[in-house]
């Protein structure tokens, strides 16, 4: 299974959420998982593990060798990066703190609800999700062998919440401790993790009243030692900015290292299953490994092979865009009826006339006509009828994704989702079509070797539009991976408002471009974005101002073209 579709799985099926209240983004560029929200619900930003070099991987800060041993570790602190926000979505409501938030200092009120909602959805979990606890605990106590001296932090604020937060999930490395300071850790964390317990059995009402008294009893004990200066949170869990408690280079374990993990079992009542990372987990994790490693030297050889192509155009690269596959979902969703409008239509005009012979009627085949009247025998197998066939086609989809067009990003979005989903129907193999982007480089959607899948929708849902629109160069490109596809029909359908800009002469180029290419017998469609300046360059063409309008005018210039087939 894929990541996308691993995470995917996951984040719904915990949560119980979908695409219309919940987004969920994969970035291997982001530090540390990020929640927020959009109009219609969360949005959950996660890190993937990172190569750094050869020999290292890298996620939430922490790199480590890639060995069997060190890549499990990796592996389980994504899970539980995952589990976690999963937790969130389908458990935390961050919104009853907002009043009581109001006018107290920031970090150190943010630093509250998360401990409390942390400690909270976790509990309420337990029964439900017993199968999350093992690698959320084994991330808690990951964290603890990752923390810095805690004692050497000067600033006494920091460092008692810091303290509070080991020992909320038992991983305080001093918990044996009797300093004034670690007794009160100790009273606290024991008093938050008893109300989360108990506000778990409660009325919605009344457990949000308990919740918010715990947030409280949190920010008093810190507050009265000055306001935070940074949110301590552990790496794997959501980031409220800067985190400097956390070294980030490889994790020792001390000879104690068993009891610290058995302590964070305990600190929410459950007890330790295993002894760390068994045969089980680590197989998991070198499967993982395995198809993450071979996905990426996929993606690598496609990027080679287009890379040898761009070097002779003005494109600044090539790339694969940015996943959001809710925000596809969320597309196709509102668009369900004109791309099953346009899928039918477009079937009706997909077939040619070729010869079938063995029917009742038609034009006589003479010469079975002789073998009849010889033999003497009825026979109706002496006639030829035209019939309709299917001439095998391939589709290279190609989309303005430039600054120009970015006030109509969403539209742009509706129009490559119901491409996509269209030549999904119309197109038998998936090695028959493909679909692209461009500004000033070239974003692979799907290559024609790549699977109609989970990453392939969601680089439509991640598309962002920025820089110039090198389209003669973005076509030439698509034009030179379709002419490799040993197919009777090749359509390049180019998507854009028609505006080339990014170097002087451009708009020659693209009149020469669109020759050239036509001369190949490759057959153009232009559709235009809000612009008829479309109409300029491409013969075959369609005005929209919105993905509705696909349904009779994409069809309309379809059946125009079909003429020429």
């Amino acid at each position: 299974m894929r990541l996308l579709d691993l995470a995917w799985d996951t984040v719904t099926n915990v949560g119980q959420r979908d695409y219309d209240t919940l987004r969920l983004i994969l970035d291997e560029k982001l530090p540390s998982p990020i929640l927020t929200s959009d109009k219609r619900g969360l949005v959950v930003k996660l890190p993937v593990p990172t190569p750094v070099d050869e020999s290292t991987y890298s996620l939430h800060g922490l790199q480590m060798d890639t060995n069997e041993r060190s890549w499990a570790v990796l592996w389980r602190l994504f899970k539980a990066s995952l589990y976690h926000a999963s937790l969130h979505a389908a458990y935390s409501d961050f919104g009853k703190y907002t009043a009581w938030a109001r006018g107290k200092d920031l970090n150190t009120a943010t630093y509250s609800v998360s401990l409390v909602e942390d400690l909270n959805v976790t509990i309420r979990a337990m029964k439900r999700w017993p199968g999350l606890m093992n690698d959320l605990m084994y991330a808690n106590y990951i964290s603890s062998l990752r923390v810095r001296d805690v004692n050497s932090l000067e600033n006494p604020s920091l460092r008692f919440a810091t303290k509070l937060l080991m020992s909320v999930w038992g991983v305080h490395r001093e918990r044996n401790s009797k300093t004034d300071e670690d007794l009160e850790v100790q009273a606290l964390a024991s008093t938050l993790r008893s109300i989360s317990a108990d506000a778990g059995k409660k009325k919605v009402d009344v457990a949000r009243s308990m919740l918010i008294e715990a947030a409280q009893d949190a920010y008093a004990s810190v507050i009265k030692r000055g306001p935070l200066t940074e949110v301590p949170y552990f790496p794997h869990t959501e980031a409220h900015g800067p985190n400097s408690i956390f070294v980030s280079r490889g994790i020792r374990e001390p000879p104690d290292s068993r009891q610290i993990l058995s302590s964070a079992y305990a600190a929410i009542g459950l007890k330790q299953e295993g002894e760390g990372t068994d045969k089980n987990t680590l197989d998991d994790a070198i499967e993982a490994y395995h198809n993450m490693i071979t996905r990426r030297d996929q993606l690598a050889k496609v990027l080679q092979r287009y890379e040898a192509i761009i070097s002779k155009t003005r494109l600044d690269g090539v790339e694969f865009p940015n996943e959001d596959y809710s925000v596809f979902l969320r597309v196709r969703s509102d668009l369900s009826g004109p791309i099953r409008t346009i899928r039918d239509q477009l079937r009706l005009v997909k077939n040619v006339l070729d010869d079938e012979s063995g029917h009742e009627s038609g034009q006589v085949d003479t010469q079975a006509a002789m073998q009849v009247v010889a033999s003497g025998k009825m026979r109706t197998d002496i006639f030829q009828r035209d019939e309709n066939v299917s001439k095998e086609e391939a589709w290279a989809i190609l989309l303005d994704d430039s600054k120009s067009i970015s006030s109509f990003s969403h539209e742009v979005k509706g129009i490559a989702t119901c491409l996509s989903e269209v030549a999904k129907e119309l197109i038998p193999r998936d090695n028959q079509w493909a679909a692209y982007a461009f500004n000033s480089s070239l974003q692979i959607i799907k290559d024609f070797d790549e699977g109609y899948s989970l990453d392939t929708k969601a680089r439509i849902g991640g598309l962002v539009h920025r820089h110039a629109t090198l389209l003669p160069d973005a076509m030439s490109t698509c034009h030179k991976i379709l002419m490799s596809r040993p197919v009777d029909l090749r359509i390049l359908v180019v998507v854009s408002d028609g505006y080339p800009t990014g170097y002087l002469g451009i708009e020659k180029n693209l009149v020469s471009t669109i020759k050239e290419i036509s001369k190949t017998g490759t057959l153009l469609i232009g559709i235009g974005v809000d612009s008829t300046e479309i109409a300029e360059y491409f013969a075959t063409n369609c005005v929209l101002d919105n993905p509705y309008h696909m349904m009779k005018s994409f069809v309309k210039s379809y059946l125009e073209l079909s003429s020429l087939f």
